[in-house]
């Protein structure tokens, strides 16, 4: 939701590091707003609930400048909630409490009272506590809490990197160092934690449920496509769990041959084609700009055929009401060179709105059917200067877990800004065959490929090469 020119400064805190102190936050946001910029503060979860929301609003206030307050759902409820862990349930919690387990370290003596926490008759909800969880897990017992009180600490709540740790205020210390519960987590002590083996609906291994309805989750996978396409398969991967991780290697820009393509819709309008076949939805957004150019609309398409190469073209051109009165089978060039064929039944003339690094086997496969095809360049792809730093972090880092490669041009970008192929413990997913070739010429191992070229073809993809055998030891 942040337009691409809007400046982003990254102020965010853990225990051991701040990128900006609260002061300077504080004046940050001050002095932009006083240069006439509109700031947005974006914080995780309610800015007013253990957020220091409150102290920067307090230095607008002081300054002068006017701000509003956007109420958010605070971490205590919404971590346990994707948890499967109510705050509340009648008959077991008819209360919570929201507590600091990081207090002000200059202060000489803590402010939370655990003698009032240990009688107290409902949930309790820690935020900050899991470099203090021996100590508070102590605390709580000897302040009249049972050992045996269940605890949940949910670390990443709400994200695809949630993963819950259920224990007791007895073992929850163990249980966090054995399996490394890390910030940012949420510790909830109380019955309710219990509900989660019932209820639990975003993650918990031992339900298999759950994870049939969002196998990927826990799973981080690289799209490497063009930023306004990689929308649409990030969302799907994220609801079967995944985290996405857009990176864009290429680039769509105009066509640099805009009146030739004009020209072609002319022709096109006049009736000069029998068939117009596009490859992608790239191509059909090209040639489409051209016909606004030309002050037209999908009319000037009535005299001519309509093929695609697939489901995802098919729906470009659904957007622009027209229906493709062909979709190849399979979902490739190859399938929409063999479908053309046998659907005209013999030579015909057709116009194929293209990249500029498209690949010449679909026309030649044509013209050797006796077919006359005009190419024409509907788009250029460019690709990008250099990779997202945090993204060639995580990929040299073994943060990656599977690239899902839906385009050539991708891989062979991707390989040309790291330098090489990835490393082999990352799994490949690809869209096609023809994608799996480019990726064997350029080193890159495919541990699974598409069965249908579209969004969901690479979903399912993706799916396999994460449950694929590890790959050999090199």
């Amino acid at each position: 939701m942040c337009p691409p020119a809007c400046e982003r400064v990254y102020v965010g805190k853990l225990p051991d590091r701040h990128a900006l102190s609260q002061e300077e936050i504080n004046s940050l946001l001050v002095t932009a707003a006083r240069q006439g910029h509109a700031v947005v503060r974006l914080k995780g979860g309610d800015p007013f609930v253990l957020g220091r929301g409150s102290e920067e609003a307090q230095a607008c206030a002081s300054a002068g400048v006017p701000f509003a307050v956007v109420p958010g759902v605070t971490a205590g409820i919404a971590a346990p909630a994707y948890a499967g862990i109510p705050v509340t349930h009648r008959g077991v919690a008819p209360a919570f409490a929201v507590v600091t387990g990081h207090e002000d370290p200059t202060k000489g003596a803590t402010q939370v009272d655990y003698g009032a926490l240990g009688r107290f008759p409902g949930t309790l909800l820690l935020y900050m506590g899991i470099g203090r969880l021996r100590e508070i897990a102590a605390a709580l017992v000897d302040a009249g809490r049972p050992a045996a009180e269940p605890v949940a600490l949910v670390e990443w709540g709400t994200t695809p990197r949630q993963r819950t740790v259920v224990g007791t205020l007895a073992d929850i210390a163990a249980r966090q160092a054995a399996d490394g519960v890390t910030n940012p987590a949420m510790i909830v002590v109380g019955d309710v934690v219990a509900l989660r083996d019932e209820i639990a609906w975003f993650e918990h291994p031992g339900r298999p449920a759950v994870a049939a309805r969002r196998p990927l989750h826990g799973v981080s996978v690289l799209v490497p496509r063009t930023r306004h396409q990689a929308g649409e398969l990030s969302v799907r991967l994220a609801s079967l769990g995944a985290e996405a991780v857009e990176a864009p290697t290429i680039a769509i820009a105009p066509t640099g041959e805009a009146e030739r393509l004009r020209d072609a819709v002319t022709a096109v309008a006049d009736g000069a084609y029998d068939w117009v076949a596009f490859t992608s939805a790239n191509g059909v957004e090209g040639l489409f700009a051209q016909v606004d150019a030309l002050g037209g609309d999908a009319r000037l398409l009535a005299r001519t055929r309509l093929a695609v190469v697939g489901p995802a073209t098919a729906a470009a051109l659904a957007g622009r009401g027209l229906r493709a009165d062909l979709v190849a089978e399979p979902h490739t060039t190859a399938g929409l060179t063999a479908a053309l064929l046998e659907r005209a039944g013999g030579p015909a003339r057709a116009l194929l709105p293209r990249a500029d690094i498209a690949t010449p086997a679909l026309t030649a496969a044509l013209r050797t059917g006796g077919w006359t095809v005009d190419e024409v360049e509907a788009y250029r792809t460019v690709p990008v200067d250099r990779l997202d730093p945090d993204v060639r972090r995580r990929l040299e880092g073994g943060d990656i877990d599977v690239v899902a490669f839906a385009s050539s041009s991708t891989v062979r970008n991707l390989v040309a800004l790291l330098g090489g192929p990835p490393d082999p413990s990352v799994r490949v997913a690809s869209i096609g065959p023809v994608t799996s070739q480019t990726c064997a010429e350029l080193g890159v191992r495919v541990d699974a490929e598409a069965a249908a070229g579209d969004i969901d073809g690479l979903v399912d993809a993706v799916i396999a090469a994460h449950r694929a055998a590890p790959a050999p030891a090199p």
